[in-house]
């Protein structure tokens, strides 16, 4: 991990600048740890193979390239542990959404909270943009926990907002504006 361009975050943490030579990492790491990312996140079921990880990889660096995404991988002691990205990025009206997950073994150290908080601090202070959101399932208790401690505030929840495996979510919808943003 030391010779790909990284942003540390602190003395362990990093966000990394996903290449392809990544995709069987990333792949074993979503492959280690389905049922817990499967959760809330449906990607986990179109993943089988490094194949799978190297066209979303491809993906993410095109959108990038059209400046409709950002993709950062999650480096925690200089292995990866989860993926944070901003996406639907609108310039015209300076907004997009920040997804996230990472690996059960990391959760709950507070890694992505800050990862969250950098994101921020690239989309207002680099990127421009004026207002992020979250879209989080309700019963998410990790991923609503982050939205709060990152700064964001509950704009309300879209009752039956998504189909997930069947059945329909109700999503919380969190923001956070530039002039509201403390690192």
């Amino acid at each position: 991990m030391k010779h790909y361009f990284h942003l540390p975050i602190d003395s362990k943490l990093s966000l990394v600048q996903p290449t392809v030579d990544m995709a069987s990492t990333l792949f074993d790491l979503v492959d280690s740890d389905r049922e817990h990312i499967r959760q809330f996140l449906d990607f986990v079921d179109v993943t089988k193979e490094p194949t799978d990880e190297i066209k979303y990889i491809n993906m993410k660096l095109s959108g990038q390239v059209k400046g409709t995404d950002r993709l950062f991988l999650i480096s925690y002691e200089d292995k990866l542990v989860g993926s944070i990205d901003l996406h639907f990025i609108d310039s015209r009206n300076k907004k997009a959404e920040i997804g996230y997950w990472i690996h059960s073994s990391q959760a709950k150290k507070g890694l992505t909270t800050k990862c969250v908080k950098k994101v921020c601090q690239i989309a207002f202070e680099e990127m421009g943009l004026n207002k992020l959101t979250i879209v989080a399932d309700t019963e998410n208790i990790g991923s609503n926990a982050v939205a709060l401690k990152s700064g964001f505030s509950l704009v309300g929840t879209d009752k039956e907002d998504i189909i997930m495996y069947g059945d329909l979510r109700d999503m919380n919808n969190y923001s956070l504006l530039k002039s509201e943003f403390k690192l």
